[in-house]
Protein backbone atom coordinates (compact mmCIF):
# COMPACT_ATOMS: atom_id res chain seq x y z
CA UNK A 1 0.00 0.00 0.00
CA UNK A 2 1.22 3.54 -1.23
CA UNK A 3 1.31 6.14 1.51
CA UNK A 4 1.25 9.87 0.72
CA UNK A 5 3.36 12.09 2.67
CA UNK A 6 5.09 11.13 5.68
CA UNK A 7 6.21 7.83 6.38
CA UNK A 8 4.48 6.18 8.76
CA UNK A 9 5.99 6.72 12.26
CA UNK A 10 7.67 3.12 12.66
CA UNK A 11 9.92 3.42 9.69
CA UNK A 12 10.47 7.20 10.67
CA UNK A 13 11.49 5.72 14.25
CA UNK A 14 13.71 2.86 12.72
CA UNK A 15 15.22 5.35 10.04
CA UNK A 16 16.34 8.13 12.48
CA UNK A 17 17.15 5.74 15.42
CA UNK A 18 19.85 4.07 11.93
CA UNK A 19 20.96 7.53 11.13
CA UNK A 20 21.43 8.81 14.98
CA UNK A 21 23.42 5.80 15.99
CA UNK A 22 25.45 6.16 12.92
CA UNK A 23 26.75 9.83 13.62
CA UNK A 24 27.23 8.37 17.54
CA UNK A 25 29.38 5.83 16.81
CA UNK A 26 31.30 7.78 14.28
CA UNK A 27 31.88 10.53 16.63
CA UNK A 28 32.85 8.08 19.57
CA UNK A 29 35.39 6.82 16.66
CA UNK A 30 36.89 9.76 16.28
CA UNK A 31 38.05 9.63 19.72
CA UNK A 32 38.96 5.86 20.04
CA UNK A 33 35.44 4.82 21.17
CA UNK A 34 32.45 3.39 20.04
CA UNK A 35 28.66 2.53 21.00
CA UNK A 36 29.15 -1.15 22.53
CA UNK A 37 32.15 0.30 24.50
CA UNK A 38 30.55 3.23 25.88
CA UNK A 39 27.39 1.39 26.94
CA UNK A 40 29.55 -1.58 28.35
CA UNK A 41 31.74 0.86 29.93
CA UNK A 42 28.81 2.93 31.34
CA UNK A 43 27.04 -0.02 32.61
CA UNK A 44 29.61 -1.76 34.37
CA UNK A 45 31.09 1.56 36.05
CA UNK A 46 27.49 2.67 37.19
CA UNK A 47 26.55 -0.89 38.59
CA UNK A 48 23.79 -0.61 41.70
CA UNK A 49 25.14 -0.20 44.88
CA UNK A 50 28.99 -0.57 43.79
CA UNK A 51 28.51 -3.76 43.02
CA UNK A 52 30.44 -5.48 39.98
CA UNK A 53 28.13 -6.46 37.27
CA UNK A 54 28.76 -10.23 35.71
CA UNK A 55 28.77 -11.40 32.26
CA UNK A 56 25.38 -12.36 32.04
CA UNK A 57 23.93 -9.27 33.90
CA UNK A 58 25.82 -6.69 31.13
CA UNK A 59 24.75 -9.00 28.24
CA UNK A 60 20.78 -8.99 29.69
CA UNK A 61 20.80 -5.17 30.05
CA UNK A 62 22.24 -4.64 27.01
CA UNK A 63 19.99 -7.13 24.99
CA UNK A 64 22.57 -9.34 23.43
CA UNK A 65 23.40 -12.76 23.70
CA UNK A 66 26.47 -14.53 25.46
CA UNK A 67 28.59 -15.00 23.10
CA UNK A 68 28.22 -11.32 21.95
CA UNK A 69 28.72 -9.94 25.04
CA UNK A 70 32.10 -12.30 25.29
CA UNK A 71 33.46 -10.73 21.85
CA UNK A 72 33.19 -7.16 23.29
CA UNK A 73 34.55 -7.51 26.70
CA UNK A 74 37.34 -9.37 25.04
CA UNK A 75 38.21 -6.85 22.93
CA UNK A 76 37.65 -3.96 25.84
CA UNK A 77 39.99 -6.66 27.89
CA UNK A 78 42.60 -6.21 25.40
CA UNK A 79 42.43 -2.50 25.54
CA UNK A 80 43.08 -2.54 29.14
CA UNK A 81 39.99 -0.98 29.61
CA UNK A 82 38.21 -3.62 31.66
CA UNK A 83 39.15 -6.78 33.78
CA UNK A 84 37.09 -10.05 34.32
CA UNK A 85 37.31 -11.75 37.67
CA UNK A 86 36.02 -14.89 39.06
CA UNK A 87 33.37 -14.39 41.47
CA UNK A 88 34.75 -14.94 45.02
CA UNK A 89 31.20 -16.71 45.85
CA UNK A 90 29.92 -18.89 42.62
CA UNK A 91 33.80 -19.38 40.45
CA UNK A 92 30.93 -19.88 37.44
CA UNK A 93 30.47 -16.59 37.72
CA UNK A 94 32.39 -13.68 36.17
CA UNK A 95 33.04 -10.60 37.22
CA UNK A 96 33.62 -6.81 35.17
CA UNK A 97 35.15 -4.16 36.56
CA UNK A 98 36.68 -0.66 34.57
CA UNK A 99 39.95 -0.06 35.06
CA UNK A 100 41.74 3.32 34.94
CA UNK A 101 42.27 3.47 31.76
CA UNK A 102 38.45 2.36 30.60
CA UNK A 103 37.43 5.49 33.51
CA UNK A 104 39.67 7.83 31.63
CA UNK A 105 37.80 6.54 28.10
CA UNK A 106 34.36 6.70 29.57
CA UNK A 107 34.99 9.84 30.68
CA UNK A 108 35.94 10.90 26.87
CA UNK A 109 33.35 8.98 25.68
CA UNK A 110 30.82 10.74 27.79
CA UNK A 111 31.79 14.09 26.72
CA UNK A 112 30.94 12.72 23.53
CA UNK A 113 27.36 11.47 24.03
CA UNK A 114 26.78 14.77 26.13
CA UNK A 115 27.73 17.14 23.65
CA UNK A 116 25.45 15.26 21.11
CA UNK A 117 22.42 15.28 23.44
CA UNK A 118 23.11 18.91 23.53
CA UNK A 119 22.94 19.18 20.00
CA UNK A 120 19.71 17.11 20.05
CA UNK A 121 18.37 19.69 22.48
CA UNK A 122 19.52 22.66 20.27
CA UNK A 123 17.58 21.50 17.30
CA UNK A 124 15.05 20.56 18.86
CA UNK A 125 14.46 22.99 21.51
CA UNK A 126 13.42 22.24 25.20
CA UNK A 127 9.82 21.60 24.77
CA UNK A 128 10.15 19.11 21.49
CA UNK A 129 13.19 17.20 23.52
CA UNK A 130 10.99 16.46 26.37
CA UNK A 131 8.30 15.21 24.41
CA UNK A 132 9.86 13.27 22.58
CA UNK A 133 12.08 11.51 25.48
CA UNK A 134 9.25 10.93 27.31
CA UNK A 135 7.08 9.38 24.17
CA UNK A 136 10.39 7.60 23.72
CA UNK A 137 10.41 6.05 26.98
CA UNK A 138 7.08 5.17 27.22
CA UNK A 139 6.83 3.03 23.53
CA UNK A 140 10.53 1.57 24.80
CA UNK A 141 8.56 0.25 28.01
CA UNK A 142 5.39 -1.23 26.15
CA UNK A 143 7.79 -2.85 23.18
CA UNK A 144 10.12 -4.29 25.91
CA UNK A 145 7.00 -5.53 27.51
CA UNK A 146 5.96 -6.63 24.42
CA UNK A 147 8.80 -8.77 24.13
CA UNK A 148 8.84 -10.09 27.26
CA UNK A 149 5.54 -11.48 27.01
CA UNK A 150 6.26 -13.01 23.80
CA UNK A 151 9.49 -14.65 24.79
CA UNK A 152 7.40 -15.86 28.33
CA UNK A 153 4.49 -17.14 25.77
CA UNK A 154 7.17 -18.71 23.69
CA UNK A 155 9.34 -20.84 26.93
CA UNK A 156 5.33 -21.35 28.07
CA UNK A 157 4.38 -23.12 25.18
CA UNK A 158 7.74 -25.24 24.73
Amino acid sequence: MNHPGPHPLGRQLAATAKATRAEFDARLGEVGGSLTAFIVLRLASEAPGGLELSQRQLADRMGVEAPTMVRHLDRLEREGLIERRRDARDRRVTRITVTPAGGRRLAVLREVADAMDAEILTLLGPETYAALAGGLDELNGHMTRLAGERKSHAHAVL
